[in-house]
């Protein structure tokens, strides 16, 4: 089984294994950023509404994901009911459940449950708690002995509730997933090989989640350099690229207390020069009014897919010319 017909010696060099050298359709790629992903669900629906044909979908982080669900099911509108229903159903607020107990174990500074409350607010309440115990040090041993302070099971789960145990290659429309290989140190492309799988590996937020074992790499979430996949995108040879961005505003901070909050701020740093870097190789960049929106609130998909929806619309209109469409 493969998991990449793509490798790269380092992250500016590309190595492309398939180039059609195609000057129609375009590849789409979606970058991450957590909830507000669900606004390439907005996008799509743009982007095909205007007539534009999707040869190939590109997919980090939360756009593997969505950039899945919307390779596998071209009725975005399918895809968009899908989505919601999930994210409102009784079924998602039971893994939510479970994600705020298994951070209770993690720490004990943990005020009861309101039981009361949405899915998600419970996934945020989690959140808030676990940048907390990061931010003031508590179990470190963990940290420092274990490879994750989570567990993937949760991920997992997620996914299957989602996604159906196919190849990659069987999506309807051509799809790439994108991760980093920490042993030999190179952004991966997954063409092949089983498609949850892949989804898991590009979501495996780095000390989050444990890395994915796949032959004989080891995969993780590549966001922190690669939050929109766009040279990977453009290895393909095709027509034009389109790049998603959902990723988050950077404010400006004026104090830095411990180690822990100077690590985080450079890392915020980083992404936002690779991105910068990225989003400059794209044809057209498409930024939905997303970016003050937290990751980890899923509480308002629909109003989040309208934001994607209207930045679609106004990036086809302006670029009308460009696609031919």
């Amino acid at each position: 089984m493969h998991a990449s017909a793509f490798r790269e010696t380092n992250v500016g060099t590309s190595i492309p294994i398939h180039s059609r050298g195609r000057d129609n359709g375009v590849v789409v790629a979606m970058g991450g950023g957590g909830a507000r992903g669900l606004a390439h669900l907005g996008v799509m629906e743009a982007i095909g509404g205007a007539g534009v044909q999707t040869e190939r979908i590109v997919g980090v982080s939360i756009g593997s994901l969505v950039g899945s669900l919307c390779a596998l099911e071209p009725d975005i509108k399918a895809v968009q009911a899908k989505a919601i229903g999930l994210l409102h159903s009784p079924i998602f607020s039971a893994k939510c459940e479970s994600l705020m107990e298994h951070a209770e174990r993690m720490t004990k500074q943990t005020p009861s449950l309101d039981r009361t409350s949405g899915p998600f607010d419970w996934f945020a309440t989690w959140y808030r708690r676990l940048e907390r115990m990061m931010r003031h040090g508590h179990r470190l041993s963990r940290m420092i002995a274990g490879p994750s302070l989570l567990t993937n099971t949760l991920l997992e789960e997620a996914i299957e509730l989602l996604i159906p145990d196919i190849d990659v290659s069987e999506t309807q429309v051509p799809l790439s997933i994108v991760a980093a290989d920490l042993k030999s140190a190179q952004r991966i492309i997954i063409e092949n090989g089983s498609l949850r799988k892949a989804i898991l590996a590009s979501m495996s937020i780095p000390g989050f989640f444990p890395p994915v074992e796949w032959d004989d790499l080891l995969l993780t979430d590549i966001g922190v350099l690669d939050s929109i996949p766009v040279q990977s995108a453009l290895s393909y040879g095709l027509g034009r690229t389109i790049a998603i961005d959902v990723s988050s505003d950077l404010r400006r901070h004026d104090s830095f207390r411990t180690t822990v909050d100077v690590m985080m701020r450079m890392e915020e740093i980083g992404e936002v020069i690779c991105r910068r870097q990225a989003l400059s190789l794209a044809d057209v960049v498409i930024r939905p009014d997303v970016g003050n929106h937290p990751w980890y609130d899923f509480t308002q998909p629909e109003t989040l897919i309208e934001h994607g929806r209207q930045a679609g619309h106004v990036a086809m209109l302006r670029h009308h010319e460009t696609f031919g469409a």
